[in-house]
């Protein structure tokens, strides 16, 4: 798991992030807005940590903008921010958990891995609104006909649908669908791009391979 932590107090960064780091958890840290906005439009996290009191911008900005830039990537608050009408501001934009410093670690800790769970399921799956959409049975649902992947095809296309607009550098992929560090000589990426190819013939999606860059996906409006 890839976490954004959005925090200015280099303290807490240091200690949330030795904490999460031995719990598994890749920690990017981003103590200003406009750093963090730049890091999470990478498309590659899998949570976003996010203190209201930046230096910079207020965190209810940066939790407006990673909402209308049609991030779906779960945004967990944390703040000494105790006001209701906060939390319910927080909700409204977006947020999908809200939890008050002072925190105990442990709680944080669980709240992480139950969004992490619940977005693994379809509410948090790419989406093209009318063209496409992923479903927790790696399907993928056009307007006319449902694709059935296996497991590895369906994330690594959905990583690229996450990314669309994109050339997708071939080690992200590595990376983030095979969990490679780094690139062992593989040709995995080459055949399931040949089976998703296959599999993908006549629907709205078509996968461009951009020679000594990555891959794009495309989509076609319907």
């Amino acid at each position: 798991m890839r976490v954004l932590l959005i925090e200015d107090n280099e303290r807490l960064v240091a200690a949330l992030g030795q904490g999460l780091r031995e719990e598994g958890i890749d920690v990017v840290a981003a103590g200003e807005a406009g750093v963090a906005l730049a890091r999470a439009a990478r498309g590659d996290l899998d949570l976003v940590v996010l203190d209201l009191g930046l230096p910079d911008r207020d965190g209810m900005d940066v939790l407006r903008d990673l909402r209308s830039s049609q991030s779906h990537v779960p945004i967990l608050v944390l703040t000494a921010r105790d006001a209701v009408e906060s939390r319910v501001q927080a909700l409204n934009l977006g947020a999908d958990d809200y939890l008050l410093k002072p925190f105990a670690f442990a709680e944080l800790l669980a709240r992480i891995r139950a969004l992490s769970r619940r977005a693994a399921g379809p509410r948090w799956s790419p989406r093209v609104e009318g063209v496409v959409s992923f479903d927790d049975e790696h399907g993928v649902q056009f307007a006319d006909q449902r694709v059935l992947l296996s497991p590895r095809e369906h994330a690594m296309l959905a990583y690229l649908v996450r990314r669309r607009g994109e050339v997708v550098p071939r080690g992200d992929i590595l990376r983030e669908v095979f969990g490679y560090v780094s690139d062992p000589g593989t040709n995995a990426i080459d055949v399931h791009l040949t089976h998703l190819r296959r599999k993908l013939a006549g629907t709205a999606l078509t996968l461009e391979t951009i020679r000594g860059v990555g891959i794009r996906v495309k989509v076609e409006e319907r």
